[in-house]
């Protein structure tokens, strides 16, 4: 049995995957093996990805074999098919430190009872550590009220999680096009999954900031606020299913910037949509309800542009604002965030 197995898709990244495969190789805990799944790249992509990893037995490369398209479901092939002991999801573009898998498998060895443990990351555009942030830190707040608040401590390949827990809890969700990463851990938190994290520890990994793929035209896409949608109510829906209804209102941060950001893209039917889904599963109160009503009647009828309207309107939309840590706290000055019971991280 491999000890780690990586679960990593790939769609045109022989440029950037050089550096991705270098730092699986400098892995000091050397019992690993990387199941790359090509998504439909290019001929040339693929072959040039083939003959980059020929060298190197660990990687296995093969194309997707079935549908759906998706980064999910080249990494659920791989979760399937491997026999190792810990997965990982890791992308084509990120870089992992040479310390990262024994630091991991260090952790889960210790504590046999957990199902997944989260670990801290930073964050760089071009080179390891030219943007000076964390993806996270650590605060001592309930993670699932963060993830409610869009303040997750990681994303998908900032932990490690065993085979078998892994496969239980459904793997990734294939039908979303958004959001895969926050409807994992909602489907973990939620459902009493065991974990814990290790943030006294250096960060182990080097998570890539795409830009593109946040822009405004993309991320409103429809089929991915459909998505949004989907992840947040169904979460909502297990918080019934698990005994933990007294916590629907954690969740209605979210509900307000769904509903008025499709408000604002003229998205009108979602707006409508995850607002009355919220006020019936008691997510938010009748004042709430109107208040984003109104936004949306502000949008769909273009008042934004009478005297007074604007200002109400950004008065409104703050009243759902709350804090989040996520990609903002430079690196060595994560201390300020953190309970004062709390010593620095070592990183």
């Amino acid at each position: 049995m491999t000890t780690v197995a990586f679960l990593t898709p790939n769609f045109n990244r022989q440029d950037l995957f050089p550096a991705t495969l270098a730092s699986m190789q400098a892995q000091t805990l050397e019992d690993w093996e990387c199941w790359l799944v090509d998504d439909g790249s290019d001929p040339d992509n693929y072959d040039a990805m083939v003959a980059m990893c020929a060298g190197e037995p660990r990687v296995r490369v093969s194309r997707r074999d079935r549908d759906p398209k998706g980064a999910c479901a080249c990494r659920n092939i791989g979760a399937a098919q491997t026999d190792a002991k810990y997965v990982i999801s890791l992308d084509t573009d990120d870089i992992i430190e040479p310390f990262c898998l024994q630091q991991r498998v260090d952790k889960m060895e210790q504590h046999p009872e957990l199902d997944f443990a989260i670990f801290p990351s930073l964050m760089f555009e071009d080179e390891p550590n030219d943007l000076g942030l964390w993806w996270n830190i650590d605060t001592g707040e309930d993670l699932l009220e963060r993830q409610f608040r869009q303040d997750a401590i990681c994303q998908g390949t900032g932990s490690i999680w065993t085979t078998e827990a892994f496969r239980r809890i459904g793997m990734w969700s294939e039908s979303l096009a958004l959001w895969q990463d926050i409807d994992l851990y909602f489907r973990a938190f939620i459902q009493g999954y065991r974990y814990e994290k290790f943030f006294d520890l250096p960060p182990d990994l080097h998570n890539r900031c795409n830009h593109a793929s946040l822009s405004r035209a993309s991320f409103y896409n429809r089929a991915k606020q459909e998505s949004r949608i989907q992840v947040v109510t169904d979460a909502i829906e297990l918080l019934e299913q698990n005994g933990k209804s007294d916590l629907r209102p954690w969740a209605r941060y979210m509900v307000a910037e769904i509903a008025t950001g499709n408000a604002s893209a003229r998205h009108f039917d979602l707006s409508k949509e995850i607002t009355d889904f919220a006020r019936t599963h008691e997510v938010i109160n009748d004042a709430e309800y109107a208040t984003l009503k109104r936004v949306r009647q502000v949008y769909q009828y273009r008042l934004y542009r009478l005297p007074g309207i604007k200002s109400w309107l950004r008065s409104a939309c703050e009243k759902f604002n709350c804090r989040s840590l996520l990609g903002r706290v430079p690196v060595g000055e994560e201390s300020k965030h953190l309970p004062a019971n709390r010593e620095a991280l070592t990183a």
